[in-house]
């Protein structure tokens, strides 16, 4: 189980998100906001080129809505990303710069967070995330 604590005196949750590069060899810290209405995690472009992810050409681009209108953004697998003490292998990142005056440089998503039960303690300023066990399918004779 992943613990951590926030500061409860900003507008957003804020944390920290360790995205490895595709050789599990190097890493770098992105802060991030938590935004369980994201459905996919983002990260800054230069972030994923700097851990050697192809973002030319044959790289997949898709339109996303965001709250400023429409925009291209490529589609990645990051090898492995890390928040709140617990992993997740092979996940889909979409590398998208956000504006400059936002204090972060990308959000912690859906797509991540869906692997997890979360509590996030308002009172105590924390989150605690723990691996949803998978059950087993019992096939019926």
């Amino acid at each position: 189980m992943g613990r951590t604590r926030f500061d409860g005196n900003g507008s957003s949750i804020k944390l920290n998100l360790l995205v490895s590069s595709m050789d599990l060899t190097s890493h770098t810290n992105v802060l991030v906001a938590l935004d369980t209405g994201a459905s996919v995690t983002s990260i800054p472009t230069y972030v994923a080129k700097a851990l050697g992810y192809d973002l030319s050409e044959n790289c997949e681009e898709i339109e996303i809505i965001t709250g400023s209108g429409t925009k291209k953004v490529k589609v990645i697998h990051v090898s492995k990303l890390t928040a709140i003490g617990e992993s997740r292998e092979n996940i889909k990142v979409w590398c998208c710069d956000l504006p400059l005056d936002l204090d972060v440089l990308g959000v912690l998503g859906y797509n991540f967070l869906e692997h997890f039960d979360i509590n996030i303690s308002f009172s105590s300023n924390t989150i605690e995330i723990k691996p949803i066990e998978k059950k087993e399918q019992v096939l019926a004779p």
